[in-house]
């Protein structure tokens, strides 16, 4: 951009000069949102600064539109991120700073995903598909974790009495977002909400959400349901979902 201010002038070229203008407002306001803090005065800020770019974009459309001789170059400019700064200042008043509800920290998570639509998804019906490929991605990493833990119980085997002399500690735990803890003696869901609900909001309900959980993704793997399945009271929970505990950093 900055290497371009010299070179792009409006009588030698107009349409760079104009586009100049364009880019000029983008990153003005691209510096106000990405602000941590907001207030009154940074918000009026951004919107003076979206009435600039509007109007420069507008003389920029126009003129490669009715005037420029020039091809290929962009007159469609309607598209989402392009419309989007028109309610940034509405969006930052009731969500808080575009930091808090970025999409950019969770593109590297989402990435395994996106490569399962494109090479293993027909496009159509997504949703289904690519649930059922991170299923068996999770599957695969838990066989492999259980076969290292295999292999490590075998090496302490063979080690015998010497592996106690050993610093290092072998308690053996999955890696990633799964821990199990102790098993524990199955228990009705009823009295799994009654004695942890009101300690625990998560138990709140629980099962009216472990049914709506379970018929929403039994058909998502492909089993199909002939009827809504209605958890009863005396429904005795596992020890697997006891012990399971779920943590995200």
């Amino acid at each position: 951009f900055y290497a371009a201010l010299n070179a792009l002038d409006r009588r030698g070229c107009p349409e760079g000069y104009r586009l100049l203008h364009v880019i000029c407002s983008y990153l003005e306001l691209d510096s106000l949102l990405g602000l941590d803090v907001h207030t009154e005065w940074t918000i009026a800020m951004i919107e003076d600064e979206l009435l600039v770019f509007g109007a420069a974009l507008k003389d920029y459309v126009d003129y490669v539109t009715d005037t420029s001789s020039m091809e290929g170059l962009k007159k469609g400019w309607n598209f989402p991120k392009a419309h989007l700064w028109k309610h940034a200042p509405r969006d930052i008043q009731m969500k808080g700073v575009a930091r808090n509800y970025s999409t950019r920290p969770n593109k590297k998570l989402h990435s395994p995903l996106k490569t399962a639509y494109l090479l293993r998804s027909n496009g159509k019906d997504v949703a289904a598909q690519v649930l059922r490929i991170d299923h068996h991605k999770f599957a695969t990493l838990l066989l492999r974790e259980r076969l290292d833990t295999l292999d490590e119980q075998h090496r302490l085997k063979v080690l015998g009495d010497s592996a106690l002399d050993e610093d290092n500690d072998h308690a053996i735990t999955f890696d990633g977002h799964v821990k199990l803890g102790s098993p524990q003696c199955p228990v009705s869901i009823q009295e799994l909400e009654n004695v942890r609900g009101p300690k625990d909001r998560a138990f709140q309900g629980l099962r009216k959400k472990l049914g709506d959980f379970i018929n929403t993704s039994l058909p998502t793997y492909g089993y199909e349901l002939m009827r809504w399945i209605v958890l009863p009271v005396d429904f005795q929970v596992s020890s697997l979902i006891l012990c399971q505990l779920l943590h995200y950093s």
